[in-house]
């Protein structure tokens, strides 16, 4: 018998007379013998009366069946053949944590963790895991600033299965108070020790100064947990998922339509709606500081920075906008590592990224991340700055212009042969009312990409006077 325990004072090591009596108390304790409960047991164990599809449209540009069923769902179907055991399946409707009260807010991001918990349709995740042996399927409740929903995947087989969980997800979820209570349990112990990591605290102070201090961006503390409510949680996730036609589906990979329609009308199509999509995500009044910040973290005794320097960039909702912000971003990224990591010998690496919060408009960030030693923070920062200022008056060269469309042309040629670029890109079209036939297209705007674009780019998205620089330094330096 070996024991292994913590090396502290309240918590004592188990003696050898300890350790004997639990073997002697295992040896005499009364085994029931083990029965299967779920011998036989449906997943479903009744299966709803089917719906039916009440209109079909392709959009031909992109090999695309949209299917409008009869309780108002419509779900989007790109059969595919670059993986023959993977077909992604989501739903998603407008609105997600943005509709919850400020009190209710953690509450409301934390459904999916309860559902993981506590299993679906009166089955524990132990129960289902035995259900589903054999088979490759799982769906799950999602939940995000703004749109919510349900997210898995199946072999081409287990469609079906994947369907009924789904199902099960909009109708029966375990939201249990025994279910409630394990997961407060693992939360508390996951963020026991959180307030003493480094990177944690630094990444909330990130979040709460690029967002004015919203009350979205504070993180979940063991505080937080003990004050969950039940109630609050039931109540979002029946407001949320109680009308299906407020959702739209999205199923890509290896299968056949004419074999899924039937499936869809069982297990889609009969989901509880009244018909009518009504809901809408809200402005939680999130906003990029309106001028300069700068803030230093203080923590841990590693002697290794981590620095942020955030610029407002809002591109709106505009789709060739927004790729001249990541193109901008891209080619940033590639003179940043020329110059910090080659020239400088400063950081092992620099990325930079434009973020923002789809679909709502009037925020984003273009974010510049870099590691280094704490005295070489000042002297990164000032490049960067000065980089930024020479593109912003000089603009790129065509030799800099012709690498960052080099770049998308591959990574586009790889895309277009993954399911997940597909999925993606055919929701976020959905969500923010594009054209879907345009994702065919996105090659052209590739090749319109010019000095002079990117120059107005670099001028727009890199304000000098509106912009945040956060930087986690040691408590000691050595």
């Amino acid at each position: 018998v070996l024991a292994v325990a913590p090396e502290r004072k309240d918590v004592p090591a188990p003696t050898v007379e300890a350790l004997r009596a639990a073997v002697s108390r295992a040896e005499s304790a009364e085994v029931t013998a083990w029965t299967d409960v779920l011998a036989g047991r449906a997943l479903v164990e009744k299966p709803p009366p089917p719906g039916a599809v009440a209109s079909r449209r392709t959009i031909p540009e992109v090999g695309v069946t949209v299917l409008t069923l009869s309780n108002g769902v419509e779900v989007w179907l790109k059969p595919t053949d670059f993986k023959n055991d993977q077909v992604l399946i989501t739903s998603y409707a407008l609105g997600g944590s943005s509709l919850a009260a400020p009190a209710d807010f953690h509450e409301a991001t934390l459904v999916p963790a309860l559902v993981g918990v506590g299993g679906m349709g009166d089955l524990s995740p132990v129960d289902l895991s035995k259900l589903l042996s054999g088979k490759i399927a799982q769906m799950a409740p999602q939940v995000s600033a703004y749109t919510h929903g349900t997210s898995g995947q199946a072999s081409p087989r287990d469609i079906e299965t994947a369907l009924q969980l789904n199902y099960l997800a909009f109708t029966s979820p375990n939201l249990t108070p025994d279910a409630f209570e394990l997961m407060k349990r693992r939360l508390a112990g996951l963020l026991e020790n959180q307030a003493q990591n480094p990177r944690a605290v630094f990444r909330e102070r990130v979040e709460l100064v690029n967002t004015s201090n919203h009350y979205s961006a504070s993180a979940l503390t063991v505080a937080d947990v003990q004050a969950l409510d039940l109630e609050a949680l039931r109540r979002f996730y029946t407001s949320r998922f109680a009308n299906a036609a407020d959702f739209t589906v999205f199923i890509v990979g290896a299968f056949d339509i004419a074999i899924v329609t039937p499936l869809l009308e069982q297990w889609v199509a009969s989901l509880p709606s009244t018909g009518t999509p009504s809901s809408t995500f809200r402005d939680m009044g999130i906003r990029f500081p309106a001028a300069l910040v700068t803030e230093e973290v203080k923590k841990g005794r590693e002697p290794a920075s981590q620095t942020v320097m955030s610029y407002f960039a809002d591109a709106g909702l505009d789709e060739l906008e927004m790729h001249r912000a990541r193109a901008a971003a891209s080619l940033l990224s590639i003179r940043l590592r020329d110059i910090l990591r080659e020239e400088l010998g400063g950081t092992y690496g620099v990325n930079v990224a434009y973020q923002n919060a789809l679909p709502q408009p009037n925020y984003g960030a273009m974010m510049v991340q870099f590691g280094s030693a704490p005295e070489n923070v000042d002297k990164l920062v000032g490049a960067v700055n000065k980089e930024v200022e020479r593109l912003k008056g000089e603009g790129p060269s065509p030799e800099d212009v012709a690498k960052v469309q080099e770049l998308e042309r591959r990574d586009l040629e790889t895309a277009t042969r993954e399911n997940q670029y597909w999925l993606g890109s055919l929701q976020t079209t959905h969500t923010l009312r594009w054209d879907a036939a345009g994702i065919a297209r996105r090659g052209e705007r590739i090749e319109k990409l010019s000095p002079a674009v990117l120059h107005e780019a670099f001028k727009k998205y890199f304000p000098a006077n509106r912009r945040t620089v956060v930087t986690l330094k040691p408590e000691v330096t050595q």
